[in-house]
């Protein structure tokens, strides 16, 4: 599933292709990618510009010059694509924008797991939606309160989208590594050093991520995502990797760096 940073990406494709355009006409190809009506999705949102683009977590936000926003989540195969001819529609478009600059944007969902929708305003939506404050931007003194006193254990508690939004499964377990945490020490029995170490690792990863483009190949040899994906042989004696069941998910370790 697309995560914070594949979204960041999305988000920055969507301001370079469409953000600052206005739609002239929307085809629901599929209309089970759309939470409202297509007739509404079509009303609400034709003949209105693309302001502005935000994002909470995995969800992205455009903002309608005449009020409101349309959202996009991406489920597990969602996509955004731009072409300039309709005959080059690519393969899996569920819904497709046509925009004033002759241009079109397609929204690509091959398993029907995305959604596009309407809300009156981002409020609304994380309510709605249940949604913490965006990982990358929540401070320090919102995220240290959001962990204090919680008796869950630290990684699902972090992979609750109330808690911050954005975290999935591999994020959280290279926080955890890099910060030198076993994922199933509660919240409450944390330090306040250890706290602000998984908060300075999940912005780090969060902002390398971005910067590369979710690039996995990319990434730096300190993260343990590269190790388990590349199994690079010059680190086989520095990781002593084990597999757990916690909340529920695989979750990947450093037994000696990561001791409950």
């Amino acid at each position: 599933m697309p995560e914070l940073p594949e979204v960041a990406t999305y988000k920055k494709y969507f301001d370079l292709a469409a953000t600052g355009r206005r739609v002239t006409e929307v085809e629901v190809v599929e209309p089970r990618v759309v939470t409202v009506s297509p007739e509404e999705l079509q009303q609400q949102v034709v003949g209105q510009r693309w302001e502005e683009t935000q994002q909470i977590g995995k969800h992205l936000l455009v903002k309608l010059s005449e009020g409101g926003w349309m959202t996009v989540h991406f489920g597990m195969t969602g996509s955004l694509r731009s072409f300039k001819d309709r005959e080059d529609a690519p393969r899996f478009t569920k819904v497709l924008f046509a925009l004033d600059d002759g241009f079109f944007l397609s929204f690509r969902c091959p398993r029907i797991l995305g959604r596009i929708g309407l809300t009156d305003s981002l409020a609304d939506y994380q309510r709605a939606k249940k949604l913490g404050p965006d990982a990358l931007t929540v401070s320090w003194e919102d995220f240290q309160d959001r962990l204090d006193g919680r008796s869950a254990l630290i990684k699902p508690l972090l992979m609750n989208q109330s808690t911050v939004a954005g975290l999935g499964n591999w994020i959280v377990d290279d926080i955890l590594y890099q910060a030198g945490i076993h994922p199933e020490k509660r919240a409450n029995e944390l330090t306040e050093t250890e706290v602000r170490a998984i908060f300075d690792k999940m912005k780090y990863i969060l902002e390398t991520a971005i910067e590369l483009e979710s690039r996995y190949e990319d990434f730096p040899d300190d993260f343990l995502v590269t190790y388990r994906w590349s199994k690079n042989q010059h680190r086989q004696d520095e990781i002593n990797l084990e597999i757990l069941k916690v909340g529920g998910r695989s979750t990947y370790i450093d037994a000696e760096r990561q001791r409950l």
